[in-house]
């Protein structure tokens, strides 16, 4: 590849590249951190109130509500929760995020390469590489929600940060 093109051409690609994922990054970083908090009030929301539901059931007044109380939380966290795959979509957006930071900062590294290196066979294989994380990590097979407003937020922050002009990349991809 940078046979083919020059050093200049090269490093545009690569900071395009980037780019690209960096947006990826920011998205997956604000819902992993969005679905972790929910993630985390829900289940100690659902907690608090077995537990309430369980001090219920000790008194003869309240023991049938506290009762049906703690039963249904019992059977949130063990049989809802489940079906929704929710700790599997909180996981993933964790998985996400980790992935395109790794490829974000491949990019990086091989821009920081073409700065200090001009040999090409090296570059080469570790733009190669990257390239492959990045195609690996558009085949995995996570359903995740998306949310629009956050990923074209993201976009705008990507576009400001890079000084990038309007909508250079928005087309080839979603979330």
């Amino acid at each position: 590849m940078i046979a083919n093109m020059n050093q200049e051409k090269f490093l545009v690609k690569a900071k395009e590249k980037l780019c690209f994922s960096d947006w990826h990054k920011r998205y997956y970083a604000r819902q992993a951190r969005k679905y972790h908090w929910l993630d985390y009030w829900l289940k100690f929301t659902i907690g608090l109130l077995a537990l309430a539901g369980a001090i219920m059931a000790a008194f003869p007044d309240w023991r049938e509500f506290g009762a049906f109380l703690a039963a249904a939380c019992a059977i949130i966290i063990s049989n809802l929760l489940p079906r929704f795959k929710w700790d599997e979509m909180v996981l993933g957006f964790k998985a996400e995020e980790e992935t395109w930071t790794r490829i974000f900062k491949g990019y990086e590294e091989v821009i920081g390469f073409t700065e200090i290196s001009d040999r090409g066979e090296i570059l080469l294989q570790e733009y190669q590489r990257i390239v492959e994380m990045q195609k690996a990590a558009a085949l995995n097979s996570r359903w995740l929600p998306s949310n629009q407003r956050v990923w074209d937020e993201c976009d705008q922050e990507t576009r400001a940060y890079h000084n990038l002009p309007d909508d250079p990349y928005k087309t080839d991809a979603t979330p």
